[in-house]
């Protein structure tokens, strides 16, 4: 029985990994083809490794295609976006934790159905908010949005995690005059870690390859984040394939990175607030 367990276990290991390889070879094509000097080099030996690796493409996509200062916005937008979705949906999340929280059940309600509502529904009233305060073809056109589609998922969720609270350690820091801010950076979110960081790589992943908002409310090119810079990239250098390549992995790695990296993170905070 003992080796029959262990080699249906070697078999199951053997059967994901193979299903890893394929699901992740695609990318590791790209990668490994954007080291490739020539498109004869891509297309007349597909699958061969490089026979050297040049940082040639990268320097081009970065210096003809402006991928750097793409890459410094996407960086601004992705990084406030989560910062602000980790405020305030705690902040939220911990009043609607709340039993005695007037209107509860109606706004998880709203909060929920905030969740299913897709971008394609709302989008024109939001174009017309922005140009009426003012901030349209700006980061922050992009950045409150954003900010607005991942809240619902983080209140639902801090509200999960924080109604396991003991109401006595919210009436022992008051009582020892904790103020709002420290109450909620020393006591709640350091609770809540699984939670802070599932959002944390959620936010990052939903924001960084967004495509269409950044599309319609980003008109000037120095304000364009990666995903609008690549198609202006793609547009001048249509048959340069190799930068392009190299355009599409500094798009992509990073999100895939940090998923890998932090995986195990969003499997626990999800499964902890689920189970409070």
């Amino acid at each position: 029985m003992r080796e029959r367990r262990k080699l249906g276990n070697w078999g199951r290991t053997v059967g994901w990994l193979a299903v890893a390889l394929v699901a992740s070879y695609p990318l590791l094509w790209t990668v490994l083809s954007s080291f490739k000097e020539t498109n004869e080099a891509i297309f007349g030996h597909p699958f061969s490794l490089p026979q050297r690796i040049s940082w040639e493409n990268y320097q081009r996509a970065l210096r003809e295609g402006h991928m750097g200062s793409f890459f410094i916005n996407s960086l601004w937008v992705t990084g406030l976006t989560a910062w602000f979705t980790v405020v305030l949906g705690a902040w939220a999340g911990h009043a609607l934790s709340k039993p005695a929280f007037p209107g509860r059940r109606l706004w998880m309600a709203l909060f929920f159905i905030g969740m299913v509502l897709p971008v394609q529904s709302f989008l024109i009233p939001l174009i017309d908010l922005l140009q009426w305060l003012g901030i349209h073809d700006s980061l922050w056109a992009l950045i409150l949005p954003y900010t607005a589609m991942n809240l619902p998922v983080a209140v639902l969720l801090f509200a999960a995690f924080f109604r396991a609270i003991p109401a006595e350690i919210e009436e022992a820091a008051r009582m020892d005059g904790v103020s709002t801010a420290r109450f909620y950076g020393s006591i709640l979110l350091p609770v809540a870690r699984p939670a802070v960081g599932t959002l944390v790589v959620i936010s990052c992943l939903n924001t960084w390859n967004e495509f269409l908002m950044a599309l319609l409310l980003i008109v000037s090119p120095e304000m364009k984040t990666l995903p609008i810079g690549m198609i202006a990239f793609e547009q001048a250098h249509n048959t340069d394939y190799p930068a392009l390549l190299a355009g599409l992995s500094l798009i992509s790695v990073p999100t895939l990175l940090a998923y890998a990296l932090f995986h195990r993170h969003i499997m626990r905070g999800v499964l902890a607030g689920a189970v409070k």
